[in-house]
């Protein structure tokens, strides 16, 4: 099963727009912790986060932005959690001939998985893909709408180029999802700052990028 990708050379052109208009979108928690703590406002976290799972596609950029981050926020937000269910996804992903029950066991694994951890990227494409061959497109679509504004709301947040314009993420996994939506793989060595920087090197590529930076400032909150 392939990924879903983003299409590279589109992102690495608004990258480079992005970066000469200086026009990131970088978290400031102290702003997102106070305007999803509202209990009257459409931005109230808990109202967000039932639209979120309800998979409502009317839900904007700037809402994904506060969703996103502020899940870093919740009082049950463990970035070092266990995952328990990507050995045996990747598993039902490798083989070559799945029937009908394996992709509904695919989907509950996947499911369950996104109830705990509602951003993981390495769950939302098997769910798709599942959902995709059980025929259920629109559902499909909808969970691609999802995936889509997760990589976007990391991909305005930065550039990656340098320490000062990582890219900020919520959780380590998601450094190597974004480096797989941007069409990179991993080139096998990491680095991280003591003021939270993470570098991620990459393989030889086209563009000549030889890494990646990604601000875990969220996992100190």
């Amino acid at each position: 099963m392939s990924r879903i990708l983003l299409v590279t050379a589109l992102l690495f052109s608004l990258m480079s727009v992005s970066a000469q208009k200086n026009r990131f979108i970088r978290p400031d928690y102290k702003k997102i912790s106070k305007t999803i703590q509202k209990p009257d406002s459409p931005l109230n976290y808990t109202l967000l986060m039932e639209r979120y799972r309800a998979n409502d596609t009317t839900l904007t950029r700037e809402e994904y932005h506060l969703l996103y981050y502020g899940f870093s926020l919740q009082p049950d937000f463990r970035p070092d959690k266990q995952d328990v269910y990507s050995d045996s996804l990747l598993k039902l992903m490798k083989l070559p001939d799945l029937k009908a029950e394996q992709y509904d066991v695919m989907l509950r694994l996947a499911n369950k998985a996104l109830e705990a951890n509602p951003f993981d990227m390495r769950y939302l494409d098997p769910a798709i893909y599942a959902y995709r061959m059980k025929g259920n497109h629109d559902l499909a679509l909808k969970l691609e709408f999802r995936l889509g504004r997760i990589v976007e709301t990391i991909f305005n947040s930065g550039d990656g180029f340098t320490e000062k314009t990582a890219f900020h993420v919520i959780a380590i996994s998601h450094e190597y999802d974004l480096l797989r939506a941007l069409g990179f793989r991993y080139g096998g060595q990491q680095r991280l700052s003591k003021t939270g920087i993470d570098y991620l090197k990459v393989e030889p590529n086209s563009y000549g990028i030889e890494g990646m930076f990604f601000s875990l400032k969220a996992m100190s909150n």
